[in-house]
């Protein structure tokens, strides 16, 4: 009886000293807790944003990206709703490190379409979308085409702790 004592004894300080370090590898992305749909209330509210159209579902993810549910954690954002005007905002946070480099080649392919489009048939937007590009923050990952995609930018990386 003495022995199993001293042997749970030793376990539970094991799983402690386990416990207590496993913290230390957190990512930043991992530490931060803060919904998406948040920070981007937070943007809207410093930045004007006209006639946009907010994904409230993952499908619309889907739809424009080919992104899927079991890729992503959290989400916000949407597309300009007007037709000519090319501004998109979309934040994703993945699942995990292989799931971002997807979202980031799916935002890429996006860019490039857009990019492609516009040049066709609207210099000012093509000059828009041009200063702008989708960057990938440890798992999140951003498609910011605005005229203000600087001052977004700023914003995000602030309210998410982010380098």
């Amino acid at each position: 009886m003495k022995k199993l004592c001293i042997l749970l004894a030793a376990l539970i300080a094991a799983a402690a000293v386990l416990c207590s370090c496993s913290g230390g590898s957190e990512s930043a992305a991992q530490k931060s807790a803060k919904p998406l749909a948040e920070v981007f209330k937070t943007i809207r509210s410093q930045v004007e944003i006209s006639d946009f159209n907010e994904y409230n579902n993952v499908k619309s993810l889907d739809r424009f990206y080919g992104i899927t549910a079991e890729q992503t954690e959290d989400f916000a954002g949407g597309i300009n709703s007007s037709g000519t005007d090319q501004e998109e905002i979309v934040f994703i946070k993945a699942k995990d490190s292989a799931s971002a480099e997807e979202i980031k080649k799916a935002f890429d392919d996006r860019y490039k379409s857009k990019l492609a489009q516009t040049k066709n048939y609207n210099a000012k937007q093509a000059e828009m979308v041009e200063k702008c590009k989708p960057e990938r923050f440890d798992l999140y990952v951003t498609l910011i085409v605005s005229p203000n995609a600087e001052k977004i930018t700023e914003i995000f990386k602030s309210e998410l702790n982010l380098e």
